[in-house]
């Protein structure tokens, strides 16, 4: 990756819909140049989508909390740990699409618990309803400990990763 690569990924990611003439002219480099390189960006898996962002309080999403949950140790039940398994259970069970709230991204961690999930609930009666039907009602979660946002100060939608020497 060079300084062209680095600026481009750096213009992308605070702009995803420039085009490639745009992109071009900012780096001083042919349109068919800067197409072959963002291919490569892609390929090579710097670039990994491009999506809108939405602003989740205009969808209706009032609620944000960040949910640590504590896992049952015990037996190995397939392929994937138990912690990884709930995460995908859970992403795909809250997809935003039920009474659920939209369950944005799941971690598995170190420490005191096992599972840090990022949700949006419409209000807090969802949340609740998450919290004490939803969560409760699996097996395999022994405690969670919720941490309700009451102010988002910067917000990764806003943000743009900086690009430093890869190897």
């Amino acid at each position: 990756m060079d300084e062209i690569d680095k600026k481009l990924l750096e213009l992308l990611q605070m702009d995803g819909k420039k085009t490639l003439q745009e992109l071009a002219d900012v780096v001083n480099r042919p349109k068919t140049t800067i197409a072959s390189r963002i291919k490569r960006l892609e390929d090579k898996g710097y670039i990994i989508g491009y999506k809108a962002v939405v602003n989740p309080f205009l969808l209706g999403y009032q609620v944000l909390a960040f949910v640590m949950a504590s896992v049952r140790r015990g037996e190995f039940r397939g392929e994937k740990p138990l912690q990884e398994q709930l995460a995908e259970k859970i992403l795909a069970d809250c997809s935003g699409k039920g009474d659920l709230p939209f369950v944005e991204e799941a971690y598995i961690i170190t420490g005191p618990y096992d599972l840090l999930l990022k949700v949006w609930a419409r209000d807090i009666r969802q949340l609740s309803s998450f919290l004490v039907s939803y969560l409760a009602s699996l097996q395999d979660i022994q405690r969670t400990e919720t941490l309700m946002v009451l102010e988002i100060v910067e917000d990764w939608r806003r943000r743009h990763m900086p690009v430093v020497a890869t190897t």
